[in-house]
């Protein structure tokens, strides 16, 4: 029984680490990461939703919006941090088919800090988001 114990914290934690691969947040892997923030339609009040809701990425980091919910959507920054220079990368293409992707490289033309984007034709429902962009550090995506 004294060697089940330690066995079992050991296959815990490697549980959670090979958990956090998995979804793309382990944070100590050197390299960029893939962040996928899903367009999905959860009906009620505000049927349209980004998910997660935020993001957080750094420089290097890609952020691929994928289409979920079969209805037309595109990605547009209202609100970007101090310095950040998007331009086009501003607002995104339409997405209008399941699985549709629109990646977004974090590189030069974005600074550190907090954007907020919207879903255009949603907007008005309560379509956004929010990405922060870090220096390095933990990288995750809030649920």
């Amino acid at each position: 029984m004294s060697h089940l114990k330690p066995l079992m914290t050991v296959s815990l934690a490697a549980l959670l680490v090979l958990s956090a691969r998995a979804n793309g947040q382990n944070a100590s892997s050197p390299g960029p990461h893939m962040i996928v923030v899903k367009l999905v339609e959860k009906g009620g009040a505000m049927p349209y939703a980004f998910e997660p809701a935020i993001a957080v990425a750094q420089r290097g980091d890609t952020v691929r919006f994928m289409e979920a919910a079969g209805v037309m959507h595109n990605v547009h920054f209202t609100k970007q941090a101090s310095g950040a220079k998007l331009g086009g990368a501003a607002t995104s293409p339409y997405l209008m088919t399941k699985g549709q992707t629109y990646d977004l490289v974090i590189d030069g033309r974005f600074a550190e800090g907090t954007y907020e984007y919207v879903c255009q034709p949603h907007e008005a429902i309560g379509m956004k988001g929010t990405l922060v962009v870090k220096s390095g550090g933990e990288v995750a995506s809030k649920r």
